[in-house]
């Protein structure tokens, strides 16, 4: 018989997802040799995803566990072994290749396409958008290693970076997101923070093609990847794109825009909705993208939104979208909905409860990149529980910021025993009155 949307939902919420991880972790390769492997690799990637699941503030804040935690690891993270220190945490990840936890992201994406939650993400016949941006995760003025991004500054002072690319499955009308990648930025993609970008964009884009190759992609991105090679590499995949651009890096492409509208080659429309915002479209289809690109055919949009002060705010998009009428609004969402990478991906790390901008440690090869990959697997588990859980939707809503649910959890799971996630949300919601599931 086949099973039912609920039961489907069911299957993601946080105790079957682990159980998950837990087979996915074991399955990856352990670097180490010989027989001093007192602490499992499985166990310490679990005891790594288990910080930042629980938003930890520092490595050092979660060696020291009470005995309550000590059980809650085993029985909710499912660490069989010796939890381990943050010594041995840090030196078995630093030599641990972050690559090997990339395709865990497809592997819970996957899990998704099962339920049909992802038929709610469908934006253009049945297109899923996708969006890409940089951040940084690490930085020092003292630790570094070869593979560090360097930053002068004006005072002749050298920071030292680790930075990397993400990609994003999102929904302009959709609050959670689904990390799909993360690609490292390195030092030795260019000596230029645009290079570096643009250089880890085109590692990124194959990895996704490689990974998703059958997922209908719309990329939005920055004015940065709005250029001929980049265009080039995900038209011939088969995408399609929305990419801002701005006036002052894309002259030849403003002046045929120009010269259409004066001649009126340029369509037009103009809304004001019941809140009294005004909403301007333009746009044209099929120009060059520069003078040096003439076989990059382009779709040009222009979008100016006036507030009820009379404050126009602009926005200029490229794309390979067929623009009319009844698309270009459409366009423009998919364009504006670039922002949710940074609003709901990175400052949510940021700022609400992940630590991201702590530095957890560096190593002196992989560490800060598989701590920053580990990082972003536990956000997307809580990104899956968000939108498949109702008990945890209800505790949010209670509680009103994911952060005080955290700091409720991390409460809970440090002075009181719990076979089960589900059995510490029920606790949870009868200290507020919550009847859950």
């Amino acid at each position: 018989m086949a099973k039912s949307y609920a039961q489907l939902l069911e299957k993601q919420r946080f105790d079957d997802l682990m159980s998950f991880l837990d087979g996915e972790f074991q399955k990856l390769p352990d670097h180490r040799t010989g027989n001093a492997t007192r602490y499992n690799l499985a166990d310490v990637l679990k005891s790594a995803f288990a910080m930042f699941s629980l938003k930890s503030p520092s490595l050092l804040d979660f060696k020291n566990q009470t005995d309550p935690e000590k059980s809650n690891l085993r029985s909710i993270y499912r660490i069989k072994g010796e939890i381990p220190s943050d010594n041995q945490m840090r030196g078995i990840l630093d030599r641990f290749d972050p690559a090997h936890l990339r395709p865990l992201f497809h592997a819970c994406f996957k899990r998704l396409v099962e339920t049909d939650v992802i038929a709610e993400y469908q934006y253009w016949r049945r297109h899923l958008v996708v969006s890409i941006d940089g951040v940084e995760h690490f930085s020092s003025t003292k630790v570094h290693c070869p593979s560090c991004l360097t930053r002068k500054h004006r005072n002749g002072e050298t920071s030292y970076y680790h930075a990397g690319l993400a990609a994003v499955l999102l929904d302009p009308e959709q609050r959670a997101v689904f990390p799909l990648d993360f690609e490292p930025i390195l030092r030795q993609d260019g000596a230029e923070k645009n290079d570096c970008e643009r250089n880890a964009a085109k590692r990124l884009c194959k990895a996704l093609r490689d990974r998703y190759y059958d997922l209908p992609i719309i990329l939005v991105e920055d004015a940065l990847y709005a250029n001929a090679p980049h265009i080039r590499q995900i038209t011939g995949y088969g995408w399609r794109y929305v990419l801002n651009v701005k006036p002052e890096s894309h002259p030849s492409l403003e002046r045929q825009f120009a010269g259409r509208r004066a001649s009126g080659q340029v369509m037009e429309s103009r809304m004001t909705d019941p809140e009294g915002v005004g909403h301007f479209f333009a746009w044209t289809n099929d120009l060059c993208l520069c003078e040096s690109a003439t076989d990059v055919k382009v779709n040009y949009l222009l979008y100016e939104q006036t507030d009820k002060r009379g404050k126009v705010t602009r926005w200029t998009w490229v794309t390979n979208l067929p623009l009319a009428k009844n698309a270009v609004e459409k366009v423009m969402r998919a364009g504006r909905g670039r922002w949710k990478i940074e609003n709901e991906t990175f400052n949510t790390l940021k700022n609400q409860g992940y630590h991201f901008e702590h530095n957890y440690g560096h190593g002196e090869r992989h560490l800060a990149t598989a701590l920053v990959m580990l990082m972003m697997l536990a956000f997307l588990i809580d990104q899956i529980q968000q939108l498949c859980c109702s008990s945890f939707r209800r505790l949010w809503k209670k509680l009103g910021t994911k952060a005080k649910l955290w700091a409720m959890i991390r409460s809970l799971f440090s002075v009181l025993e719990f076979d089960s996630m589900k059995a510490l949300y029920r606790h949870l919601g009868s200290l507020y009155q919550l009847q859950l599931e």
